[in-house]
């Protein structure tokens, strides 16, 4: 597995509009929901190779945003130009949009 194989599944499985989270990237790829710092590998590895905009769609279980170096802002906006919907506290509002599956 490596991070173009996880762009693939992105670009396919979650199209603007929609995320899917850490924990189904890891089932996907590893067979288990709870692989993160793999799972983190892959998405820096992807996004270090022009792909943001689609690592920015994998959030936590809980909708909260990545914890990325450059903070939250970036990926915070490109979801909400796409529409996804937030709670007050500021994470993806997980009852008003299902996660994509990639398995």
């Amino acid at each position: 597995m490596d991070w173009r194989q996880l762009v693939t599944a992105l670009g396919s499985r979650v199209p603007a509009g929609s995320v899917t989270t850490y924990a189904e990237v890891s089932l996907w790829g590893y067979g288990k929901p709870n692989l993160n710092q793999p799972v983190r590998s892959l998405l820096s590895g992807a996004a270090n190779h022009g792909h943001q905009r689609l690592t920015n769609r994998v959030v936590g279980k809980d909708g909260r945003l990545a914890d990325l170096p450059e903070g939250p802002d970036q990926q915070r906006r490109q979801l909400l130009d796409e529409g996804i919907p937030f709670t007050a506290d500021g994470r993806v509002d997980l009852d008003r949009i299902s996660p994509a599956t990639l398995v």
